[in-house]
């Protein structure tokens, strides 16, 4: 099977000869395996056996922006972002403390600018007939209007049921809805949504307030990628904990999760994989916090094998780790996966 023919099947619950995966390199990482090897960065993609090709198109790619340590810059929302570690920080934000009108009057960045998909066309273009293409689009609202508003602003917004929230949000949802329909016009395999909603011990905010604020305006956004393009997968990215929504989500139309982050509450990936294995398809694997970094390289290849075990029965389960390999993870630990996954299971 090509990479492509894999995550469709995998996703379609149907037969494979292997679990497809996508493993995310965190920029560190990309950079020393990349020099390692004299590969380009989608020639490591490859080297690693990933099946999905990806790339932001929107606001959360100003996360891992290369720039030099302490750099900061401003993106095309007007958010300020500085460098500090491993990712681009937020340090100011443009919408706070405005008021409706000067909400309502601000200006987003043009959906339909064609450097937004300079990279992504060249994807598809030179792999899309063997490998899976999925354009990123995240954050989509709950994100993004963090970033822009600032998330004490916005909270309060939300328990005050300000005229701000809504005209932000809607705003937003209009922004991600153009940009996902110019990607699945290039010819997109997926989208890929994503907003952050919890932390290690639960959601950020009540399940009624992200029904009320973010469950219907997702909604519409799914809709509208789904009446240009009825059967296209919608993968889902949070972080944290979340399995209150889980169900909600699967309502509106997703059809992938992501991470699944079990060292959060409530997340374990075998309990969800019972759950919604036959409504959902989980992209998820080992631990990048507590575990990938911190055991040995013979505890990752066995948790490596019952993750395949246990979430690949049945189908539906593409195999990633929670976020991007981290800089202080050992090569061997990381080898150790990949020996694991290239083997028949």
């Amino acid at each position: 099977m090509t990479s492509k023919e894999r995550v469709i099947a995998a996703l379609k619950h149907n037969k494979i000869d292997r679990v497809p995966r996508f493993i995310w390199m965190g920029g560190e990482v990309r950079r020393r395996l990349m020099t390692k090897y004299g590969l380009s960065p989608v020639g490591l993609e490859v080297k690693v056996g990933n099946d999905i090709l990806q790339t932001w198109v929107s606001i959360n790619g100003e996360m891992e922006r290369d720039v030099p340590q302490g750099t900061e810059f401003v993106d095309d929302f007007g958010i300020t972002w500085k460098r500090d570690g491993e990712y681009n920080m937020v340090i100011k934000n443009p919408l706070r403390g405005l008021d409706a009108d000067a909400v309502r009057s601000y200006s987003l960045p043009d959906p339909h600018s064609p450097s937004r998909f300079t990279y992504l066309e060249s994807l598809i273009s030179e792999y899309g007939d063997e490998i899976f293409i999925g354009a990123d689009v995240s954050g989509v609202l709950f994100e993004p209007a963090s970033h822009l508003r600032n998330m004490e602003d916005l909270m309060l917004d939300m328990a005050m049921e300000s005229e701000e929230v809504d005209i932000l949000l809607d705003k937003l949802t209009e922004f991600s809805i153009t940009l996902s329909l110019e990607c699945v016009r290039r010819g997109v395999d997926w989208i890929w949504m994503g907003d952050d909603l919890g932390s290690q011990q639960g959601m950020l905010m009540s399940v009624d307030m992200w029904r009320r604020y973010f469950k219907p305006r997702m909604k519409r956004i799914i809709d509208e990628i789904r009446s240009v393009a009825p059967g296209i997968p919608i993968a889902y990215h949070s972080c944290g904990s979340m399995a209150p929504v889980i169900e909600d989500l699967v309502e509106i139309g997703i059809t992938v999760l992501n991470p699944v982050q079990e060292s959060a509450a409530g997340m374990d990936q075998a309990a969800v994989k019972a759950a919604y294995g036959d409504k959902l398809s989980l992209m998820c694997g080992l631990d990048i916090q507590q575990f990938l970094n911190r055991v040995t390289p013979e505890e990752v290849y066995k948790e490596t094998k019952k993750k395949v075990e246990i979430l690949g029965a049945g189908g539906g389960y593409i195999f990633a780790t929670s976020h991007h390999i981290q800089s202080d993870t050992p090569e061997e630990n990381f080898n150790a996966m990949l020996e694991a996954l290239n083997e028949e299971f």
